[in-house]
């Protein structure tokens, strides 16, 4: 059984919300944030590595559905004072990593290559119960907001960063 399912299980049986999720490690907490993902269509690489100028970068969950790239940091933190700067600081080391992904999405996720375009959609998951925010282009969505914000994305609402991909058959020739 899936970990989405079974926490889906335990809430219907009247569980509180935060105690499942807080008591999850946080290699759970990406795989579960993974799953609502991949619940809503779409397609989820998990731990994705790659090199840009030199410099490695991973991403906790990258999950694709035409013409969005949502590229996920996941941060089991629970509240503590400092919070709102440790978030700013995660946003900006987010968003350099989105900023190097582009170049690197057909490698990472071959099927975008047709795409033509793709919006790249920097996101922080985080355990708080707070409102969605956004710091530096990086949106910070607490994890029980996040169908929300993915039935919002589809919308186009979040599309800021848009990149051109060039078809690879342009460059088979």
């Amino acid at each position: 059984m899936s970990l989405l399912k079974a926490i889906v299980e335990k809430l219907e049986r009247g569980a509180p919300a935060g105690s499942l999720v807080e008591g999850l490690c946080w290699r759970d907490f990406e795989g579960f944030a993974a799953e609502i993902f991949s619940e809503n269509g779409f397609a989820v690489r998990r731990n994705v590595r790659f090199s840009s100028e030199k410099k490695r970068y991973e991403i906790d969950v990258a999950a694709f559905q035409r013409p969005r790239v949502m590229l996920v940091d996941c941060k089991h933190w629970g509240v503590r004072a400092g919070k709102s700067s440790s978030i700013r600081d995660a946003a900006a080391r987010q968003r350099q990593r989105a900023d190097h992904f582009d170049g690197q999405l057909t490698q990472v996720f071959p099927d975008a290559s047709g795409w033509g375009r793709a919006s790249i959609i920097p996101v922080i998951v985080t355990l708080h119960q707070e409102a969605v925010t956004e710091h530096a282009g990086v949106f910070v969505v607490p994890v029980f907001k996040l169908n929300q914000f993915i039935e919002e994305a589809r919308c186009g609402i979040f599309d800021a960063k848009e990149v051109k991909l060039a078809s690879l058959r342009e460059f088979q020739h």
